[in-house]
Formats: C-alpha cells, structure tokens, sequence
C-alpha cells in the first residue's frame, strides 16, 4: 500500500506553501526512477500525524474509487541530505532522515481548479463525493485559496490531506453525524456550484460500506509507527472510520444542511 523509494535526485520545493514539500527523483526497489512530491515528517510546520493523516486519507480515497496520486514511503539518508544547496531546507532534510511521506507527481496537463469556475454536469457528482470525502475525513483545507484540487478534461484528482483528522486535535470538535460536525465545510471549494443540490451518494457509501476493521487494519500496519503523532494515530484514524460506516446516513444529513 505504501511502496517503498529511496530519494537520489532534489528538483525544488514545490510553490510557497508552509510545509515546502519537495519534488524529487526517487528510486524504487527495482532502479527504476519516480518523480514524488515529498512532506517533510520533520518540518517545522508539518501537524503531528501529518503524514500517518496523509496516508490513511489516500487509503481511503483509493478505495471509496477517489483519484489520489500513487502514496509511497520515501527514504532520505544523510548523504542524499547533503545534497540539498538550501541551508535552511538541508537541515530540515537531515532531521527528517528517514521514512516520509511521498507521492507521484501528477503528469502534465492537469489544471488547479480555479475559484468561481462553472461544475460541468460530468463532474458533478464526482465533486459531490469529494465534498463528501472530505466531510468525512474532517479536513477542513480544501478551500477556495488552497484547492488541493486539480482536473483534466471532466476528471477530478485531490492531494495534500496533512489536515485530515483534525477534529482529533480541534477543542469541542463535534463528529460529522452530529449537528455543526461538518461547518467546516461551508468554505469548501465546492460548496458554492452545489447550493440546492440533492446529494448524490450512493455509490460513495456503497464503498465505504464495503470496508471493515480487516482492511482499516491493513491502513494501519501499512504505515510507519514514527508517522504518528500523540493525538492523531493510525489506530484513531481506523477506529473513528470504522465508526462512521454505521453513520453515515446520519452525516450524510449534516452534509445536506451544509448546501
């Protein structure tokens, strides 16, 4: 679930946001290379949990049939470290040495979903799950200054899930099946193009219901016991979603009051 590179070649800190994740030539155990936009486990500005959070969420968003890029463990050794030419970043790198979070770099021609942008009737759906999802995985950062979103023709793709799971560290957070569990959601991306629309969700919950405490238990073993943080755990994160299944129809209720 999470394969195994090792880091070889720095490219650059993608954009400018807080958690500088890396681009980067990686290796996999065959020696064939992968380019990976990689988190930091040690970065100053990374949650604690971050990147167990990151891949329990595209765990998750691969089975409930949500496009996720390819999550790996990347390696980064002190040698490679040294590398880096950024003083400041090569230090971070050092302490990170290690298993971080990784995942492939999305290929060309995707577009960052732009703010006011018109919903296709071929999308629609698709960004009702997305809305959905991210009720679900209480990620409150898919907002209109931080898409975390991007698209091809009529296909969504989501990344960057360091923020899931936050109601395990937010104070009186409330579970999406109770009332007010899922405001956040009031500045998502899509909430504006889905005013007055009727959820469509059977599909999405048909996955989720197709998911037990067997395969949230393979979530958790797949993930390094370093990735976790005091409050948010790979253990948390599987037993708060084998909890939601039995809810759903209950969050799905709170979503709607969200539109």
């Amino acid at each position: 679930m999470l394969p195994l590179l090792s880091a070889t070649r720095f490219t650059k800190v993608m954009g400018s946001g807080r958690t500088q994740p890396c681009l980067m030539g990686c290796e996999n155990e065959a020696g064939d290379e992968v380019e990976v936009v990689v988190k930091l486990r040690k970065h100053p500005q990374i949650l604690p949990g971050g990147c167990v959070a990151e891949s329990m969420a595209s765990f998750l968003a691969l089975d409930l049939g949500l496009a996720v890029r390819q999550p790996y463990r990347v390696h980064i050794s002190k040698d490679f470290a040294q590398t880096v030419p950024d003083t400041g970043l090569r230090a971070i790198l050092e302490k990170s040495e290690g298993l971080n979070f990784g995942c492939a770099k999305w290929g060309p021609g995707y577009t960052i979903w732009p703010r006011d942008q018109s919903l296709p009737k071929s999308m629609k759906r698709t960004a009702m799950e997305i809305f959905a999802f991210d009720g679900l995985i209480q990620n409150p950062d898919r907002r209109a200054a931080n898409p975390n979103c991007v698209f091809l023709g009529d296909e969504f793709m989501i990344y960057d899930h360091e923020t899931a799971f936050s109601h395990f560290i937010t104070l009186f957070a409330r579970p999406p099946w109770e009332p007010g569990g899922v405001d956040f959601l009031k500045d998502h991306i899509f909430r504006v193009v889905l005013r007055g629309e009727h959820l469509e969700l059977d599909r999405f919950q048909g996955a989720l219901e197709a998911l037990d405490e067997s395969r949230f238990r393979a979530y958790v073993d797949a993930v390094p016991v370093e990735w976790n943080g005091e409050a948010i755990t790979g253990e948390r994160i599987a037993e708060y979603l084998l909890n939601c299944i039995p809810h759903f129809n209950r969050i799905k209720l709170q979503l709607q009051t969200v539109l």
